[in-house]
């Protein structure tokens, strides 16, 4: 790993962070409706591999200060997201890339939601994807 690499993708861990403590002050960042703004950097990992591994990273730190789940969200938020950004970068800069996220996180939230949560399943995948549909769109192209 280069030093560059490694600077990108600590840049893209800490603005995922902060965007994500940022949505957390107006109550969005967990929870059954989501809009985390921070989501929005998904498309780098079209592009880019440090954002991948920054992007994953990101959502471990942001979910262990942020989700009322705790540790399982800690661990199976930042595996969505590994999973959802490993599927961007394999993709490419297409436009077809940005259902990798909102179909992975999806049904993975929404799973989460209600297993742990005990949440409905089907409410909770839409509303997150639906939050999903509207942070991956808030870039015109990828």
């Amino acid at each position: 790993m280069t030093t560059r690499l490694l600077a990108r993708g600590s840049s893209y861990a800490a603005a995922y962070v902060v965007l994500t403590l940022l949505a957390g002050a107006f109550g969005l960042a967990s929870g059954q409706v989501q809009f985390r703004i921070s989501e929005a950097l998904l498309p780098f990992a079209c592009v880019d591999p440090a954002a991948v591994v920054g992007l994953t990273l990101g959502t471990a730190i942001a979910n262990g200060l942020t989700s009322p789940i705790g540790l399982a969200d800690v661990v199976i938020g930042s595996l969505l997201t590994l999973i959802a950004a490993l599927a961007m970068w394999r993709i490419g800069p297409r436009v077809v890339a940005l259902a990798a996220p909102v179909v992975v996180n999806g049904l993975g939230v929404g799973a989460e939601l209600a297993l742990v949560l005990h949440l409905p399943f089907w409410p909770s995948v839409g509303l997150v994807a639906l939050g999903e549909i509207g942070r991956v769109s808030c870039r015109e192209r990828v």
